[in-house]
């Protein structure tokens, strides 16, 4: 057997690979294990408050309004108005509205015999639902008759049921220079003998008529956008502003028109 001595150049190089062969083996097996970083937390923005949609007693009318075509074009209660037939009134109830709707009908130009109303309640968040009405059935030929289109309730009364189109009334005022409120001789007056237009939503008449003696006029149509326009009126300033209703598959939708006497 040979031995080499340690200093010898073959031992030299069995230890250089030893050597090598261990730093391998180190830099292989024991080295940290590399890990990802965390990636930084998915923050998704908080949720910004909702604003409420309700915020206003016009915007509750407004959705009480839209809810049934029979309420199209209703104005808010004019205090100083004792002629109007048909209205709506907002009350807040705590953080809800509560909104009236009234129809009127017998003698308004003196404050409407017979009255009839219905009732909604409207959330912050635009919910609306039908409370409850009182007063008469509307008879056949007056605003706001019609099948029931609400979410309860009997809609006032039939007459209209499955009769699609438009009922409005054409009005002037003011008659007194200083209106007082409940003042009979200070409302509104009929306007008969205008001529109404209404126009879809293609900008193509459909249909004209004439009011009648007390401002009246009546129109079937089918379902859809409307302007219901009127023609200016000899001894009144000019005509009043065009008014935009839907008419919906059942029920009249209501219009008031309003020309100005010039009185004041």
């Amino acid at each position: 057997m040979t031995l080499h001595h340690p200093s010898s150049p073959a031992t030299a190089r069995i230890l250089a690979l030893v050597a090598a062969a261990t730093i391998a083996i180190l830099a292989t097996g024991c080295s940290p294990a590399t890990t990802p970083s965390p990636s930084s937390p998915s923050t998704s923005p908080s949720a910004a408050p909702s604003a409420s949609a309700v915020t206003t007693p016009e915007a509750a009318a407004a959705l009480v309004l839209a809810s049934d075509a029979r309420f199209t074009g209703l104005k808010a209660k004019n205090p100083d108005l004792i002629g109007g037939c048909c209205f709506y009134e907002v009350v807040p109830k705590g953080s809800n509205y509560e909104v009236m709707v009234e129809i009127g009908w017998g003698d308004c130009p003196a404050g409407c015999i017979n009255r009839h109303h219905w009732f909604y309640t409207v959330t912050p968040a635009g919910t609306v639902t039908f409370d409850r009405e009182d007063g008469p059935v509307v008879p056949a030929g007056v605003p706001g008759t019609g099948g029931d289109t609400t979410t309860g309730g009997t809609g006032g009364g039939g007459g209209d049921t499955g009769v699609a189109g438009i009922r409005g009334t054409a009005v002037a005022g003011p008659t007194c220079p200083v209106v007082s409120a409940n003042d009979p001789n200070c409302a509104d007056r009929p306007v008969a003998g205008a001529t109404i237009h209404v126009i879809d939503a293609s900008g193509t008449e459909v249909a004209q008529m004439t009011t009648d003696a007390a401002g009246a006029f009546t129109v079937s149509l089918p379902p859809g956008q409307y302007s219901v326009q009127a023609d200016a009126v000899d001894g009144l300033m000019g005509a009043p502003p065009a008014s935009e209703v839907v008419v919906a598959a059942a029920g009249m939708a209501i219009v008031q028109l309003g020309y100005d006497t010039g009185i004041r």
